[in-house]
């Protein structure tokens, strides 16, 4: 799937003439409302034979609009993610001066009807554009005939009855730690990537050598503690012990991802790895001890065993 893909660079290619379905949005985490928003795309291209597509910006909107600093999934992400579903076609363009400035009507003619060749435009019902938002699906709407498209606007996918999924809610989700219900509102592990580098080597000396993380994006990170995790190196996966914090019990400053993997001693300083988070096993707190911080983190090995036993055994039950 991830080699058929196309990918436009708007500001540079040329228009692309081939005639698109394109989803609009920001789709940060690509969670479960932005999935059902894909499923449309894909039903709308198959029926009318389209190319189904994502407009996509090289750098989130936040950054410019919010200061917003960090987010659950980067550009390279959203395609890997989103091209997994069977989008096929990927056009980025820049959020710059330029582009922010363009009024609704403006962004209708350059972008979707000239850049893009797009015969039917997908968005939620809370999609705004043009220059300081005012654009929405009723504009839209309005320019169909004089641009030649169509719009299919998404109903919100909730969470209960009340709330719809939102990226907002699912990143202070993860900053309050709560894992399973962010993994339950994304249909999948949250994953961050980086790679593998030198640390203080200091879990040596405790018997629990650690992959300390340096990450390959601004991701937004769970509160500080210990997770169960799988880790994915060079196409293999591996349960693990993964920690979020400072090490408070050795007065350390810089918030970091450490990682134990499970029975594995292979040698990977240097290597990409990605680590998805499962579980939240407890918080990150001082030790009064090397010996009981050394005891705390076999009891949370211990207690990794039994929920990697647990998920076994409920796989077991569904052959």
């Amino acid at each position: 799937m991830i080699e058929k893909i196309k990918i436009y660079d708007l500001n540079m290619d040329l228009p692309d003439l081939e005639k698109k379905a394109v989803s609009l949005g920001n789709f940060d985490g690509v969670h479960l409302g932005h999935q059902k928003l894909m499923k449309n795309n894909l039903e709308i291209s198959k029926k009318y034979d389209l190319e189904p597509s994502v407009l996509l910006f090289k750098e989130n909107t936040k950054l410019r609009l919010k200061d917003e600093k960090e987010y659950m999934t980067s550009l390279e992400d959203k395609i890997e993610i989103l091209a997994s579903m069977g989008i096929n076609t990927f056009c980025l363009i820049d959020f710059d001066e330029k582009f922010m400035n363009l009024s609704p009507r403006e962004f209708i003619a350059e972008i979707i009807n000239k850049k893009l060749n797009a015969s039917y435009v997908i968005c939620g019902k809370d999609y705004r554009f043009g220059r300081k938002a005012s654009g929405d699906v009723e504009t839209l709407r309005k320019l169909e005939d004089e641009y030649d498209y169509k719009t299919s606007v998404v109903d919100f996918e909730k969470e209960d009855e009340v709330n719809k999924i939102s990226s907002n809610h699912i990143r202070d989700l993860i900053r309050e730690g709560k894992i399973k219900k962010v993994n339950k509102l994304l249909g999948r592990n949250y994953k961050i990537k980086g790679r593998v580098v030198d640390g203080a080597k200091r879990g040596r000396t405790l018997n629990f050598p650690t992959a300390n993380l340096k990450l390959s994006f601004n991701y937004v990170l769970p509160v500080d503690g210990v997770y169960f995790t799988k880790v994915n190196i060079d196409g293999a996966s591996y349960y693990a012990l993964s920690n979020v914090g400072t090490n408070p019990t050795f007065d350390e400053n810089n918030r970091k991802v450490e990682t134990y993997i499970l029975d594995f001693n292979q040698n990977i300083y240097g290597k990409d790895i990605s680590i998805e988070f499962i579980e939240f096993f407890r918080y990150d707190i001082k030790f009064d001890s090397k010996e009981a911080l050394i005891e705390q983190m076999n009891s949370d090995k211990k207690k990794a065993y039994e929920y990697l036993e647990n998920i076994l055994q409920k796989k077991d039950e569904l052959v």
